[in-house]
């Protein structure tokens, strides 16, 4: 398990509840990667790694944060995967927010195809006010505060559709 885009990625969280622990993930100890999120709309960052023994995902998703912005209070939904566990999700924009998030491009690796995905290194420090809760289940687990650097490839934009010609035409 690595992170190695950017090779000096991390991931710093406080969590309590059902899940109570310091996370200090370093790039050799985790997995990590980001994305367009799949509506289209703003990103999500996943980290992957353990604590205690127990494999652990956290994924940042910021809807309203577009590629390459730079920002500061911009909402952002945290969902927590405990592998053979629960799911656990905010739920909602406002319980939790992006601080600060810089974004930075990353070099593209050369030859690159025409359609490669654009890439960026992406750092920001935030917090949750209200807890993450167990998907079906009562128990939820906060993060207090977090701190990450990733990355993230943004797909190209889809080709424009072609026009659809007009009844009888």
């Amino acid at each position: 398990m690595s992170c190695d885009a950017p090779p000096d990625a991390f991931l710093e969280a406080r969590l309590a509840g059902a899940l109570d622990t310091e996370l200090h993930w370093q790039a050799a100890d985790m997995d990590c990667d980001g994305m367009r999120r799949p509506d289209g709309l703003g990103l999500r960052i996943r980290f992957q790694g353990t604590t205690a023994g127990e494999h652990l995902t956290l994924v940042f998703a910021a809807p309203r944060l577009a590629e390459g912005e730079s920002a500061h209070a911009v909402p952002v939904n945290v969902t927590l995967i405990r592998e053979g566990g629960s799911i656990y999700g905010t739920r909602g924009e406002e319980r939790c927010l992006l601080d600060e998030v810089t974004q930075a491009p990353l070099p593209t690796p050369l030859p690159a195809p025409a359609d490669a995905p654009r890439r960026w290194r992406v750092e920001a420090r935030g917090f949750c006010l209200a807890p993450a809760r167990a998907v079906g289940g009562n128990d939820a687990i906060l993060v207090s505060r977090f701190d990450f650097r990733g990355q993230l490839a943004w797909d190209p934009d889809p080709p424009p559709a072609p026009p659809t010609p007009a009844p009888g035409s």
